[in-house]
């Protein structure tokens, strides 16, 4: 999800969740902000409003971070481990007769 796609405007996605005659708005990445209205239209205005006001004195800016980087495949430090091993290749044969059995 781009958030940043218009570096003029903020693209949000709004919750409205209705129980019990009560209609309950949020935003989905931003979890504290939440409204409750008698209707969906009154919730989406006081949700607009509350946003707008909470982001007057606000400064968003994209932040990029690097995932730490990891080997192609995490298996690879183990390649060869029972290489010779009589017992291991034995177990590996029973094991690959079993799997054709069934």
């Amino acid at each position: 999800m781009d958030i940043f796609a218009d570096p003029s405007s903020l693209n949000l996605h709004v919750l409205i969740e209705t129980k019990q005659g009560e209609t309950v708005a949020s935003i989905a990445e931003l979890a504290n902000v939440q409204v409750k209205a008698d209707t969906r239209g009154e919730a989406l205005v006081a949700i607009q409003s509350l946003l707008q006001e909470r982001l007057s004195n606000v400064e968003i800016l994209p932040l990029t971070i690097a995932p730490k980087q990891t080997s192609d495949n995490p298996w690879i430090e183990f390649t060869g481990f029972f290489e010779g091993d009589d017992e291991f290749a034995e177990l590996a044969e029973e094991l690959r007769l079993e799997r054709e059995f069934d």
